[in-house]
């Protein structure tokens, strides 16, 4: 049986904060910087393509909710900036964030489909660190608690992501729009 790589995101617009983030990773070096940025709502691995196509026909449910805001703040570091390996920018979710993620776990959960459930950090990973540098270190203690932008969220995705030597390609195996009216 077929089984493909799988994760819930939405997606970050390439606005002009994130692009700069982008393009001062890429300048200090050593650091792989994807092209398109996102946000992991749940990672699940591994899932059978049956169970990814009822998953789906639940995720149907999250449309019901309101779009929500996405204010995107500083840059940090896991497991921290002495010692970084993920560079990532800092984001709050507005309502109805809490009660989507809630249902969102709950369509899992009965679903019987493994996934990811530590406690939900919210955060845009733009790098990925090989080399750990005194130029990156000080980046981040700079721009740790910078104002960047906000958004509104109006789509969930459901996303299937290929490993390969040059990281990882994703594509779209469904899209969830969330309820534009108020």
């Amino acid at each position: 049986m077929e089984k493909i790589r799988s994760f819930i995101s939405i997606d970050i617009p390439k606005t002009p904060a994130v692009r700069n983030a982008q393009k001062s990773l890429r300048e200090i070096g050593g650091i792989n910087v994807p092209d398109d940025v996102h946000l992991t709502l749940r990672f699940m691995d591994d899932v059978e393509a049956k169970k990814l196509k009822e998953l789906s026909e639940q995720m149907r449910s999250l449309e019901k909710y309101q779009c929500f805001n996405v204010s995107m703040k500083g840059l940090g570091a896991f497991p921290n900036a002495k010692d970084p390996r993920i560079v990532w920018i800092g984001a709050e979710l507005g309502e109805p964030f809490k009660d989507i993620l809630s249902e969102l776990d709950g369509i899992l959960e009965t679903s019987s489909i493994f996934y990811d459930n530590k406690p939900f950090k919210a955060h845009i990973t733009v790098g990925r660190v090989k080399t750990t540098s005194k130029e990156l270190i000080a980046l981040l203690n700079k721009e740790k608690s910078t104002e960047v932008e906000s958004f509104t969220c109006s789509k969930i995705f459901l996303m299937g992501s290929k490993l390969t030597s040059n990281g990882p390609v994703h594509s779209v195996i469904d899209t969830f729009r969330l309820n534009n009216s108020k």
